[in-house]
């Protein structure tokens, strides 16, 4: 009975991470991790919360503590360049990408850590690192005001200043899909996407675009 209570429980705080919804994630990791806190994947996860919420002091001891219990292993390390990248630390998310490329990483996101290797490398080509990430912001603020058209204006602005913006590339997607009912457009959008990272979240984008395409033929 207790395994299939942690099993409804880590399905639901996958979901809230995928949804955003993020205090009630690290809710339910922290259900599930009570008496064994330091459990191997229980902070890394709590902190991949933390990150969503951009508390990034929160996240990163969080993240060391896990490298330095059970090693450089490679969801470790990205976890914590992808947090120094966002929270706009050139030398840290340099030195930590370079590590994650060097640790046994996957083949489909070697693109992606070589790109970001060289976005960090000088102070120059990371300036357009962090006016990307201003304009993902301006995007994702002008969405929730419901103003699509502008949104998607600071999300290709995002996109064009750093072509590895895949939260950029997503929620372009996402307005193709749901406000231009352009779903061919969007699966091209999310395959250029996962052409950076096959994350599970966008494969489930790039199915519902692909199905609205087959639906509208």
């Amino acid at each position: 009975m207790r395994f299939l209570v942690n099993r409804l429980r880590t399905r639901q705080a996958l979901n809230y991470l995928a949804t955003g919804e993020y205090a009630k994630s690290r809710e339910k990791w922290r259900k599930l991790a009570k008496g064994r806190e330091n459990a191997q994947g229980v902070r890394h996860n709590i902190a991949l919360t933390y990150i969503g919420e951009e508390d990034y002091e929160n996240a990163e001891p969080l993240l060391l503590a896990e490298i330095e219990d059970f090693g450089e292993h490679y969801p470790r390390l990205k976890a914590l360049a992808d947090l120094y990248y966002v929270w706009r630390k050139r030398e840290e998310a340099h030195t930590w990408y370079q590590k994650t490329l060097e640790a046994g990483s996957p083949k489909e996101e070697r693109a992606l850590l070589k790109k970001r290797i060289s976005l960090t490398a000088d102070d120059e080509s990371f300036a357009e690192v962090c006016r990307s990430l201003d304009a993902l912001k301006e995007g994702n603020d002008l969405l929730a005001e419901e103003d699509w058209q502008e949104a998607l204006s600071r999300f290709q602005e995002a996109v064009a200043l750093d072509p590895t913006n895949i939260q950029a590339l997503n929620n372009i997607g996402t307005i193709q899909l749901n406000y231009e009912k352009r779903p061919s457009q969007a699966a091209q959008t999310f395959r250029r996407a996962m052409s950076w990272s096959p994350l599970p979240w966008l494969k489930q984008n790039l199915a519902q675009a692909e199905k609205a395409q087959a639906q509208s033929q």
